[in-house]
């Protein structure tokens, strides 16, 4: 994987909003298509990558936030709407 690329502070404030409001989303992301999973937490590691830290149907799983293109909360009334990411 690329060197992280940070995202704006105010991307990443929505995203906490989506975490601690438990939103589901819908991620569209660089590699993987769409993805439908409800929003846990974000986590920084070492190497100062963020990550989103999502629960699908099956699994646990956390995303690289630079992986990620575009998310839209999939619950009506949420507190924004789509964010785009990445270009």
């Amino acid at each position: 994987m690329q060197d992280y690329r940070a995202i704006s502070c105010d991307l990443y404030d929505c995203i906490e909003l989506a975490c601690i409001r438990g939103y589901p989303l819908l991620l569209e992301l660089k590699d993987e298509g769409k993805l439908h999973a409800r929003a846990m937490t974000t986590e920084t590691r070492a190497d100062k990558s963020e990550w989103l830290v999502v629960e699908t149907a099956t699994q646990i799983r956390s995303i690289r936030l630079d992986q990620i293109i575009a998310l839209t909360p999939d619950v009506e009334g949420a507190e924004f709407g789509r964010l785009q990411l990445q270009p």
